[in-house]
């Protein structure tokens, strides 16, 4: 009877285990916090393309203040994406402001307030490119351990490419009409 007893039990915390197998190669703990230090990337992305999106006004890029908003909307499903799988392995994601401030800034990502929207164009660019170096490295480290989460980064990180492609052509307009005045 307690051998039954302990068996139940035994296949009560397996089922409990959710999406994680025995295949499952990788350390969830440590995933957990990687992904919560990115999705702490991706919400301060996302406060500072909305602050950007306010404060853009320009009668040389007139588009730049929708972009800032949709790029806002995309970092806002990022760190959605993020906190699905958090919690798909079993851990809380993040939410407490100064949690996710300490963390972003974990990996040099910091919401700033440039006072023109050149400097706001750039300081994208730059939170934007942190985010592909870091990304690129969780991609790399998992390799096969989580194919899941891989795939999910993989998505993450494309995006993310395109949105640094994004800024640095609005860069580049900018620089481009600046010289035509």
């Amino acid at each position: 009877m307690a051998k039954m007893k302990r068996e139940q039990q035994e296949q009560l915390r397996i089922m409990m285990m959710g999406p994680i197998t025995d295949e499952y190669r990788g350390s969830t703990a440590e995933l957990v916090k990687k992904l919560n230090l990115l999705r702490s990337t991706e919400i301060v992305a996302h406060l500072q393309y909305k602050h950007h999106a306010y404060m853009a006004v320009s009668m040389l890029l007139p588009g730049v203040k929708q972009e800032f908003l949709e790029h806002a909307a995309a970092e806002e499903r990022h760190a959605d994406m993020l906190a699905t799988r958090i919690q798909q392995l079993g851990g809380v994601p993040v939410f407490k402001p100064d949690e996710i401030a300490n963390q972003a800034g974990y990996e040099h990502v910091h919401a700033e307030e440039a006072p023109t929207l050149a400097g706001m164009i750039r300081e994208d660019l730059v939170i934007e490119r942190e985010q592909i170096k870091a990304y690129t490295a969780l991609i790399r480290e998992l390799a096969f351990d989580d194919p899941t989460t891989r795939r999910i980064l993989e998505v993450i990180l494309q995006e993310t490419e395109l949105h640094a492609s994004e800024m640095r052509d609005l860069l580049a307009q900018r620089s481009n009409q600046e010289e035509e005045r």
